[in-house]
């Protein structure tokens, strides 16, 4: 399923369950096969609210004008379901399918015009009858709602332990924090501003050695961060101090220049 059809997926879903709604006023369920047969829908509603109408509605969202002709020339799916549904929907993103190339009795759904809308748009009503509701039928749709309800059962309690796992890695900090010296603290707060200063997280500096960080001692961490600063400043008196060096250098050879040429003058001349 591409990213359009899963994006359509969820709003259609939306569309018949408010996000958020504890209300189960509806079964939705994705991928059900009709009975005897190996076609499947993209999501199958069941209403069960009697004021809203008991309905077993069959949905195919289409997202592109190929995937749309395709579905006119092979109408097997639709028929494969169409004894066994209320109504028989195409939910289509706008401009793929035109209203005059529907089939009699299918309907057409189109996406909300606003961005923040929820409810889909009836564009073409859906031929409403009775459907067949046979024992394999109940079969399937039960089976799919358990798994649907299944895997969202295993992703809450998922996210509860990695909120659980959060919580007590939070906890764990802050009691360690606490429990530190204010001279750690300061160490700690100090170390912050190094890391900020050098532009980069400590365990990602190169410190100078072949291996990774990783690999290196305590003692080798400490003694590298203790000479970090001081070497750094050591560095700038040096390049001073070879910048003062070749000064007197250069100067130094010039006046030895010149003596020489002085020297080479006056033995010609006393030849």
């Amino acid at each position: 399923m591409s990213t359009i059809t899963k994006a359509l997926l969820t709003q259609l879903k939306a569309h018949y369950r408010k996000p958020g709604s504890t209300q189960d006023g509806e079964i939705l369920v994705t991928e059900v096969t009709a009975p005897a047969s190996n076609r499947s829908c993209d999501l199958l509603r069941v209403g069960m609210w009697p004021s809203r109408g008991l309905a077993i509605d069959v949905h195919e969202l289409k997202v592109s004008r190929a995937d749309w002709l395709r579905e006119l020339d092979d109408p097997g799916k639709a028929d494969a379901w169409w004894r066994f549904c209320s109504r028989f929907w195409v939910v289509a993103m706008p401009g793929v399918v035109n209203r005059s190339e529907l089939p009699a009795g299918w309907g057409l759904m189109l996406p909300p015009n606003r961005a923040n809308g929820r409810r889909f748009r009836v564009v073409v009503p859906a031929e409403s009858r009775e459907p067949e509701v046979s024992l394999p039928l109940l079969v399937e749709i039960l089976r799919r709602a358990d798994n649907t309800r299944l895997n969202e059962i295993d992703d809450l309690v998922m996210k509860h332990r990695e909120q659980v796992q959060k919580a007590r890695v939070d906890e764990r900090s802050r009691l360690e924090l606490d429990t530190l010296s204010p001279d750690v603290r300061e160490r700690l707060a100090l170390l912050d501003k190094l890391e900020q200063a050098v532009g980069m997280r400590l365990e990602r500096f190169a410190w100078g050695t072949r291996g990774p960080v990783e690999e290196a001692t305590p003692e080798e961490l400490a003694a590298a961060l203790g000479d970090f600063p001081r070497g750094h400043v050591a560095l700038q008196r040096r390049e001073t101090d070879l910048a003062r060096l070749e000064t007197r250098l250069r100067r130094g050879l010039e006046q030895a220049l010149d003596e020489l040429g002085l020297a080479t003058a006056k033995r010609g001349d006393a030849a």
